[in-house]
């Protein structure tokens, strides 16, 4: 590779004089224009080769632009050496296919002091202008540094608020779940409390119950088996004298151990013996002597039913029962809630819901049948439903 400086490094033959940098180290025009030759070459030719902080100019480069002897240029680089101004060194270029070693040289601190600039009225008031622009810009970049500044802690107050509100958002999370978990436990000690207030109403209605049959007992063993028969005589005779002259029906819908069917229509013949009509208006006399026991023990024992007779072919009117469904009643000890009262031929049914479970429950009368009176449903649901929360998933 040629050793040969590379193109754009041309100088213009022209260099700046420093008079007081040459006043002051006492040298001359020429040497003044070698210090000022170097320190422009090292500012200004970017491609200049440097090797561990030196660069290379060769001397007959120095020769060229500065149109200077070889003697003139050592003995300028001798003194600028021995005040300082420079060192130098021998390096080897590699980029170069010489061998040779070249001069390196590296301006001290004190030849930067060199100025290159001379005074030009434009320029310099260009200067104080970019000057004064250049404070400018820092004064407002440093009002910008404050807004910055500012509005950085305000976003980390912004952050800090919105971590504050999360926190107690999760804290009202928190305590919604241990209301939620409360109101449930509530709701079951509820339910625990009705069916402990059931027990004891149940226990209360046992003894109650007990008292009423020793008392009974009690009446019972102060009256003679056949004064009860005289109890039971003097009714048969009070209902046969009533009917017989009247020829009103009794009852229907007998329900003892005889299996009756809910059509028939108990009477009084003229001949004052017990009666039945069935459905085709045919009357027969019941010649059965346990029959008719069986009828008047019952009607004895249901003495609301004289005179009563049920319409077995449309539904009773239950429209005052509706203020019951949804309500709850205890069935085996376990609350359940009035989920239907259907009204059928013959009286009502009734449907519930277990509460647990949510298992439909079809309620039977003491018999075993579905249809119950209505009177004795109607009281039977007085005396035992209560109010209570509704099932959710009750359709």
């Amino acid at each position: 590779m040629s050793i040969t400086p590379l193109p754009n490094h041309k100088f213009t033959k022209t260099t700046v004089l420093d008079r007081e940098f040459r006043i002051k180290y006492n040298l001359t025009t020429t040497q003044t224009e070698i210090i000022a030759y170097l320190v422009m070459i090292s500012q200004s030719w970017k491609n200049l080769i440097r090797v561990d902080g030196y660069f290379v100019i060769l001397t007959n480069k120095l020769e060229q632009d500065l149109l200077l002897g070889q003697k003139t240029i050592e003995a300028a680089i001798t003194k600028f050496k021995k005040l300082g101004l420079i060192e130098t060194k021998l390096v080897k270029v590699e980029q170069w296919s010489s061998n040779e070693n070249f001069r390196g040289v590296k301006l001290t601190d004190k030849s930067l002091n060199y100025s290159l600039s001379h005074y030009k009225p434009a320029v310099h008031q260009e200067i104080v202008d970019l000057k004064k622009e250049n404070e400018n810009i820092r004064v407002k970049n440093d009002e910008l540094l404050i807004k910055d500044m500012k509005l950085e802690d305000e976003l980390k107050e912004h952050r800090a608020y919105r971590q504050a509100i999360q926190m107690q958002d999760d804290i009202n999370e928190s305590l919604d779940e241990s209301v939620r978990k409360n109101l449930y436990l509530l709701e079951e000690q509820k339910d625990e409390i009705e069916l402990l207030k059931y027990q004891l109403k149940k226990t209360k209605d046992e003894l109650d119950l007990k008292i009423e049959e020793i008392e009974d007992i009690k009446k019972s063993s102060n009256v003679s088996p056949k004064k009860k028969d005289e109890d039971l005589e003097k009714f048969i005779k009070k209902i046969i004298n009533q009917y017989s002259k009247t020829g009103l029906p009794i009852c229907n819908s007998v329900t003892n151990e005889d299996n009756w069917l809910r059509e028939v229509v108990f009477t009084i013949n003229s001949y004052h013996k017990l009666s039945f009509t069935i459905e085709d208006g045919t009357e027969k006399q019941i010649v059965s002597s346990k029959k008719i026991v069986n009828f008047w023990r019952w009607l004895y024992a249901n003495q609301h039913r004289v005179g009563v007779i049920l319409d077995t072919k449309n539904p009773p009117n239950i429209s005052h029962l509706d203020n019951f469904i949804d309500q709850s009643v205890i069935l085996n000890e376990k609350i359940c809630l009035i989920h239907k009262i259907k009204a059928v031929i013959g009286g009502v049914q009734i449907i519930l819901v277990n509460n647990d479970t949510g298992q439909l429950i079809q309620l039977y009368n003491g018999l075993g049948n579905k249809v119950s009176d209505l009177t004795t449903i109607e009281n039977w649901l007085k005396k035992n439903a209560f109010s209570t929360r509704v099932l959710d998933d009750v359709t």
